[in-house]
Formats: C-alpha cells, sequence, structure tokens
C-alpha cells in the first residue's frame, strides 16, 4: 500500500519564471482550444462531404434507372454476321497499320544510330 506524504513539496519561483509559466499556460490552452475549433470544423465539413456524395450517389442511381428503361424501349437490332465479320476485319487491319508503322520508326531510328556512328569516326 502507497502511503501519501503528509506535507507536499513546494518549489520557489521568482516573479518573472512565474509570470513566463503563466504565459506559457495559457498559450497552451490557447492552442488547445484552436485546435478543438479546427477539428469540429473538419468533422462538420467531412459530415457535410458524406451526404454531398449519398445525394451524388442517390442521383446516379436514379439515372442509371431511367438509362436502363429508356434503352428497354428501344427497338433490338440484329446485327448480320457478315456486318460482325467486316467489324472485326477493320479492327485488324488497324492493328496491322499500327505495326507497319512501328516498324517504320524501328528503321529510322536505326538509320539515325548509323549515321550517328559514321559522324562519331
Amino acid at each position: 500500500m502507497v502511503r501519501e506524504s503528509p506535507n507536499p513539496v513546494y518549489v520557489k519561483l521568482e516573479y518573472n519564471e512565474s509570470l513566463e509559466s503563466k504565459k506559457d499556460l495559457l498559450s497552451s490552452e490557447i492552442s488547445f482550444l484552436n485546435l478543438i475549433k479546427i477539428m469540429r470544423r473538419y468533422n462538420a465539413l467531412r459530415q457535410e462531404e458524406f451526404l454531398i456524395k449519398l445525394k451524388i450517389d442517390r442521383s446516379l442511381k436514379a439515372l442509371d434507372l431511367a438509362v436502363k428503361k429508356t434503352k428497354s424501349t428501344f427497338p433490338f437490332l440484329k446485327i448480320p454476321k457478315q456486318a460482325r465479320r467486316e467489324e472485326i476485319n477493320k479492327k485488324e487491319i488497324v492493328t496491322i497499320n499500327k505495326e507497319s508503322f512501328d516498324r517504320d520508326l524501328e528503321s529510322q531510328l536505326r538509320d539515325i544510330q548509323e549515321r550517328l556512328i559514321s559522324i562519331g569516326r
């Protein structure tokens, strides 16, 4: 069992030291109160942000539902297999052209490197 001492301990401070300590304590309290004010403002802003996000989410769901309803009213078009094949062929042509363009760039790079080597000699 811990026994409390009957005599409290006193520390003697000069007037200037005590005044400085009081100023430090008051400035700490001011900082603490400002921090509390900032935290409350932050919480209010977070709550406002949450409500705005909730409204946006509800609006997006309503918009999605409206788009689905609108799509369901459109007639469904059947694309013939021949048209689908033509679309696939067009995509293949685009990729082939890109590959040939890449090869052309590589050949140009090699030519430039060869010229640099010949100039350096």
